[in-house]
C-alpha cells in the first residue's frame, strides 16, 4: 500500500478498522454464512458502539467456537460480544419436528423453447433435500407463453411446492399474464405483491413475493422528483416495496420469507459494475423487508454478484441467480427468529 502525504503507509487492518460499520457487518455475515463449520442463516453480526455483537443460535458448542473464531479473524482487534446460543436438541423426541425449514432456491434460469429437461431431473425428487422451491425471476428468456410452457413442464414433476416471481425478462414480450397462466397450470404459485402460506414440517412458512424494481441505494439513488418519467420510475419501485411489506406483515406464519427478482441490498451486488447498481435493485425493498420481521430474503438478477448479504436490520439476503450459485438450486436451512419490526 502506498504511503500517504505524511509518509505513513496504513496497514490493511487499520484501513478496515475505519471502514463503515455496515461494511464490516456485511463481511462478517458473509464469512459466518460461508464457513462450512457454521453455515447457518440465523447467526447475525452487528456493530454496536464499535463492538462486534453476535446473536442467533447454533446446534453445537463446536459451532459456537467456530463462530467466534471466524469473527475474530475478520474483525481484527475489535471487542467481540458473542451472544450466540447453543440450541439443546437432546430433549426433542423421535417424532417431534425440528424447527427448521429447508428452502431450495434458484433464479435466472432463462428458459427458452429449447430448454426442455434442464430442471426436471433435478427437481423430481427434491423432497430429499428441501421442503420448498423458490424461483427468483427471469424464468424465461423473452417472456413468451411458449417459453413459460417449457419451464412449466420441467417444474411439473417437482415433489415440493414451487413458488416464483417474475423478472424483467418475463415482461419483455408484454405478456406477463400469459407467462403466469402457463406456470399456474403446472401448479406453480406466482406472487406479485401477494403472499402464500405452506404447512411444512409442523410449521407455517409464509412466502411474500414481488419482482421489485431499480432505483439504487442510500447515497446513490434516484428520487421521485422532477420529470414525470422519473417520478414514475421511482414510484413503481415504491409501490412494489409497499406491497411487499404489506404482504409480509399480513402473514400468519412461523417463518417469513421475501422472494424477489431485484436486489434489496448492495451486498449481494458486489462483482457487478457500480454504474449499474441502480438498475439492479433498490433500498426501498430492504426497508420493506426490515419492517416486517422477515427471516430470509431471496433474489436473483445480479449474474455477476455475490451470494451472501444482509439488510441494515440484519435479515439474511441471498442472491440465487444461477450464474452465482453455479448449480440447479441451492438449499438454505431457516429457523424462526424473533426479529424486531423496524418502524
Amino acid at each position: 500500500m502506498a504511503p500517504n502525504q505524511a509518509g505513513y503507509a496504513p496497514s490493511v487492518h487499520e484501513h478496515r478498522y475505519h471502514e463503515p460499520p455496515e461494511y464490516l457487518a456485511s463481511r462478517l455475515h458473509d464469512a459466518l454464512a460461508a464457513d462450512p463449520r457454521i453455515n447457518q442463516l440465523d447467526v447475525v453480526a452487528r456493530i454496536v458502539e464499535g463492538e462486534v455483537v453476535l446473536t442467533g443460535s447454533v446446534l453445537t458448542h463446536d459451532r459456537l467456537e467456530a463462530v467466534e473464531a471466524v469473527a475474530r479473524r475478520v474483525a481484527g482487534d475489535r471487542r467481540i460480544v458473542n451472544a450466540v446460543e447453543v440450541r439443546d436438541l437432546a430433549g426433542i423426541g423421535e417424532h417431534e419436528p425440528v424447527r427448521s425449514v429447508r428452502v431450495a432456491a434458484v433464479g435466472d434460469v432463462h428458459f427458452g423453447t429449447d430448454s426442455s429437461g434442464q430442471l426436471a431431473g433435478h427437481v423430481s425428487r427434491l423432497s430429499r433435500d428441501a421442503d420448498l422451491l423458490l424461483v427468483a425471476g427471469d424464468l424465461t428468456r423473452h417472456g413468451t407463453a411458449d417459453e413459460a410452457r417449457v419451464l412449466a413442464e420441467d417444474l411439473r414433476p417437482c415433489d415440493v411446492p414451487v413458488v416464483a416471481v417474475l423478472g424483467n425478462h418475463d415482461h419483455h414480450a408484454d405478456e406477463p399474464e400469459a407467462v403466469v397462466r402457463e406456470l399456474e397450470r403446472a401448479g406453480v404459485t406466482v406472487l406479485e405483491g401477494t403472499a402464500r402460506t405452506f404447512e411444512v414440517r409442523g410449521m407455517r412458512v409464509g412466502i411474500a413475493g414481488t419482482k421489485g424494481f431499480g432505483g439504487g441505494f442510500v447515497g446513490a439513488c434516484g428520487s421521485d422528483f422532477g420529470e414525470r418519467l422519473m417520478k414514475d420510475f421511482i414510484g413503481h419501485t415504491r409501490l412494489l416495496a409497499n406491497q411487499l411489506r404489506a404482504a409480509l406483515v399480513g402473514l400468519d406464519a412461523d417463518v417469513r420469507i421475501a422472494l424477489l427478482h431485484f436486489s434489496p441490498v448492495e451486498g449481494t451486488l458486489r462483482g457487478e459494475r457500480l454504474e449499474i447498481y441502480p438498475w439492479l435493485g433498490s433500498y426501498l425493498l430492504a426497508e420493506a423487508i426490515d419492517g416486517a420481521a422477515c427471516d430470509l430474503a431471496v433474489h436473483g438478477h445480479a449474474h455477476a454478484g455475490t451470494e451472501h448479504g444482509q439488510t441494515p436490520g440484519g435479515v439474511p439476503v441471498r442472491n440465487v441467480a444461477q450464474p452465482v450459485i453455479g448449480r440447479p438450486y441451492t438449499v438454505y436451512c431457516v429457523e424462526p427468529a424473533a426479529r424486531p419490526v423496524l418502524v
